[in-house]
């Protein structure tokens, strides 16, 4: 049986560029897994992914682990970034039925937690970021 990982991927990154408040907040194609250089913020970005299997003898079922990340520029404030994060939470916290994965079943999808700070900028930049990170947790079985 093949993993959810890209399927599930997917399935957040269409329901977080398709969350028209969301989109409203940020500006249209601005929720990114790569982000090109040069992309003015705020955007958003899908992070980090765990996987961890916890099959039965009738199931197949992951526990994945995963990072949604939000940066804004300076005179916008960590205001911008908790509000965006917000939103993020409104798009997947217990929406397992907005959310599709192709060939699985979504159970359950939950923020743990999201912590705000401040980023420095590169060398030379006088452009300085706040950054959001949230945590998310979901169950998915085939």
């Amino acid at each position: 049986m093949a993993s959810p990982d890209n399927a599930f991927q997917a399935g957040i990154f269409n329901r977080l560029a398709g969350f028209a408040t969301l989109t409203s907040a940020i500006g249209s194609n601005k929720v990114f897994d790569f982000v090109p250089q040069g992309t003015a913020s705020p955007f958003v970005r899908i992070g980090e992914f765990m996987l961890s299997d916890w099959d039965t003898k009738s199931k197949n079922g992951w526990e994945i682990t995963f990072n949604v990340h939000v940066w804004s520029i300076l005179s916008l404030g960590t205001k911008t970034v908790n509000s965006i994060l917000s939103l993020i939470h409104d798009a997947l916290h217990q929406q397992e039925a907005s959310i599709t994965v192709s060939g699985f079943t979504l159970v359950q999808i939950r923020r743990e937690d999201h912590l705000t700070i401040q980023d420095p900028s590169e060398e030379g930049q006088n452009d300085q970021y706040y950054h959001g990170v949230a945590r998310y947790r979901a169950i998915v079985h085939a």
